[in-house]
Formats: structure tokens, sequence, C-alpha cells
């Protein structure tokens, strides 16, 4: 049967929303203090219980400030500035944890690197963290290399400037394809844990580490108000359980440690079992040598398996791309590593910011003089597309790796000097449930 398409639809019948519809710009501050320092604190947010969230307006704002330490030159803090200071996020439902989004800092470098591309990076910049301070630039001007931390400015004798940030906060809640009404469950807690100022922080003489805190701290979001007797509507649409469904998705980050040697086979078995994961992106870090110097080894992702190596992903015995990725064939693997991010060839869509030293090569020191000064950090992720149907429609269409852990098959052609980390981050499809007559959420994942 023949059907007109919307766009030439005039006859299609227009709709209002309810007269007492109403719309809210919320603040929320800790309820547990003020101001918050690196190294294990905790930061609770209490959401209202009311309303609808509109998810996507998630967002946590505040200051980072620096106090000096004894160096005499300044630190860097790497990664996204308004997130490398994030260990973790959880969100607590009812007194009960339904996420807990672990290495929180480098799982938004990862996600900078890999899906915002260069004028995205520019024009985020003052609310990511970025300006006034890049690294690398005596006169703190934004270049493309420089777009990946920032100097904190902090000498033995001045404290750096405070700088703020507004950072788009990703959690299931905020991933949601549909509205979240507070107002049927039983209270949400948005939990934040500080990271290790050495997690992120590179110290011009080792042992002087700056002081560094957090205020002014607020969530920031969007409350609908449909009018009175709304939620009875929404409970209406519950299922014979009582429940109502909504779809989100999340990230799962998991890290082993390992090593490599010369023209060795060599399986990394990370124990991430998930009903449907959507892509999967693998990184590998280290010591880099001289080039990388005391850098935060989290914030680079090197070529662990040489220059003539390989990697392949097995998810239940199938593997991701059918063919190992090689090394020798680096367009290859930044074409797949587009996919996983549900970009292949599209110009005008998000596309990655990760340049070809970046990707092939290690960083580059300027000169002995300007140990500070760099020119890129390696950002070498592996990553492959697992769905079936690449679709933003309420079906799964990822893989699943409930059975059986998931493997990462490294074929290297050179050993490593040291130990290294291996990191996989797994985003995968979530459906949130609410019961409606006990005011509880569950999430299967």
């Amino acid at each position: 049967m023949a059907a007109l398409p919307k766009e030439i639809a005039y006859n299609r019948p227009m709709a209002s929303l309810p007269a007492d519809t109403s719309s809210l710009n919320v603040i929320v501050r800790p309820s547990n203090g003020a101001n918050f320092q690196a190294g294990g604190d905790i930061i609770q947010f209490d959401l209202p219980a009311h309303s609808f969230l509109v998810p996507s307006s998630l967002t946590l704002r505040g200051r980072t400030r620096v106090l000096a330490g004894t160096d005499t030159a300044s630190d860097l803090m790497w990664g996204v500035p308004a997130a490398s200071w994030i260990q973790r996020v959880e969100t607590i439902v009812g007194g009960n944890l339904i996420e807990s989004v672990q290495s929180y800092g480098q799982l938004y470098n990862m996600i900078s690197q890999t899906k915002l591309n260069v004028a995205e990076k520019y024009g985020l910049a003052t609310e990511l963290g970025y300006v006034g301070g890049a690294t690398g630039s005596a006169t703190g001007a934004l270049t493309v290399d420089n777009l990946n931390g920032r100097s904190l400015n902090a000498t033995a004798a001045t404290d750096a400037a405070p700088f703020s940030f507004a950072l788009p906060l990703g959690c299931l809640l905020s991933s949601c394809a549909e509205l979240v009404p507070l107002g049927l469950i039983g209270g949400v807690r948005i939990q934040i844990t500080t990271a290790a100022l050495a997690d992120y922080i590179e110290e011009s003489t080792a042992g002087n580490a700056p002081t560094v805190t957090f205020e002014d701290l607020e969530l920031n979001f969007d409350l609908v108000s449909f009018g009175a007797g709304m939620d009875g509507v929404v409970a209406s649409m519950a299922n014979a359980d009582g429940d109502i469904l909504m779809k989100s998705q999340g990230w799962n980050v998991n890290s082993i440690n390992t090593s490599t040697a010369a023209s060795q086979s060599q399986d990394l078995i990370f124990n991430t079992r998930l009903s449907s994961i959507k892509s999967l992106i693998y990184q590998g870090s280290g010591s880099y040598g001289t080039n990388w110097g005391t850098k935060p080894a989290t914030y680079g992702a090197m070529t662990v398996a040489g220059a003539t190596g390989s990697t392949q992903f097995f998810v239940a015995s199938t593997p991701f791309p059918p063919t190992p990725l090689r090394e020798a064939f680096q367009a290859s693997i930044m074409s797949e590593l587009r996919q996983s991010q549900g970009q292949v060839h599209d110009v005008y869509s998000t596309t990655a910011s990760i340049s070809p030293q970046q990707f092939i090569t290690a960083p580059q020191l300027a000169t002995a003089a300007a140990a500070l000064v760099y020119t890129a950090p390696p950002s070498h992720f592996i990553g492959v597309n697992c769905e079936k149907l690449s679709t933003n429609a309420v079906m799964l269409s990822g893989v699943s790796s409930q059975l059986s852990p998931i493997n990462v098959r490294l074929q290297s052609s050179a050993a490593s000097a040291n130990n290294f980390t291996s990191t996989l981050f797994a985003l995968y499809d979530a459906i949130i449930s609410i019961n409606i007559p006990t005011r509880t959420m569950n999430v299967r994942v």
C-alpha cells in the first residue's frame, strides 16, 4: 500500500500539549558539602522526586581551583579537563545502585578523541575546560595539538586562576530515549567520586604536586511537568507486571594488566557480560619512553601489537572484524574505529579528532629545554562495530557476551619494554524498567 512521506503529509492532525504543561530549569547543589578535593572525595546530588527529566540536559557545572605546590614550572592536567578529575559516576535509585561508570575521565577522553572533530573541540573548549591554559603554549592559544589537556599555570609562588566547566554528564539516565518520570520512582541520587591526582596530573617536578579542589559544583537539568493527572496516564501504560520501559545505552570500562613478547599471540580475556553490545574499543597504555615521560599513562593509547602485529575481537566466539586488524594497514584500523562510533564517510557528521601523528606514532617533545611542550598524545584506539543493524530505534541489535567473556587477541610483532594496561570500552544497550506499584527501577543490560 502506497503511503505519503511525513514531509508532505499536510493533512496529519495537529495536537497541543496539555494547557497546564510547564518547563523548569533546575540547579541542584551537592547535599554533602561545598568544596571537594582530589583523591576519593564523594559528591552527592539528589534529584527532585517530581516531573519528567529531559535526559540530554543533564550537565555538571563548577570550577577547578589549583593551589600552588613547590614546583617552579607549570604542571599539566591531561585528558578533558572538565572530566579528568572524575574517577567514578554512580546512579542510585531508591537506595539501590543501578549504574557505576568506572575510569570516567579516561572514558571521556576516549570519547572526545574518537567522536569529536577538531572544530567541535574548539567550539566546546570553554565548557570542557581547555580555554586559558593550553598545554605547550606560553600564551594559552589553542591549537590542534593541545586540545588534549591544559597547563595549570601554578608555580611555587602563584596559584593558578580557577577555571570553570560545564560537562554533559554521561550516564544511563542522560542517555534515555524517553523522558524520565522522576515522580514515579523512589528518589534519584547522582554520586561522583574524585580521582587521585596521579591519574591525570603530570608534575613538572616529582613530589611537588599542587592541591586541586572543586568548588561551586552544581547539577543543571530541565524538568517538564504535564499537569495534574499525568502520572496516572503514564501508569496506565504499564504492562501486566506493572512496568513501564525505557531504552538507554551506557559504557562499561574494564582494565587488566598484561605484557607482550615478540611474535607472541596473546588472548586478553575481559569478563564483561552484556546482552547487547553495540561497539568495542580497545586501548593499550603504559610506558612510552622518553617521548611521553612522566605523563599519566591512561591518557595515551599505544600500538601494543607493534608495527607488523594485529588485533581482533571475539564475542561468543564470533570474530570482529572477520579478519585481524593489521598494524601495517593503518587506514583499515581507522575506518573500523569510525564505524565503531557510528561514523563512516559522512564529512558533515562527527568524526574523530585524531591526527595521523597521534594515531601512528608516539608523541615527540619539542626540545629538552621545553620538556612540557608536546605535539600530540598517542591515540591509537582500536574499535569495532558489533551491531547487527545500526539503528536508533527501540530494538536491541547488539551481540551478547552473557555466556562467555570477551576476548581481544593480540598478535605482537615486538616485545613491550614494560607491562602495560589493557582497557576495553564496551558500549551497550540497556532497558530501564520502572515498576509502578513498588516505585522501583531496574536495569537490564
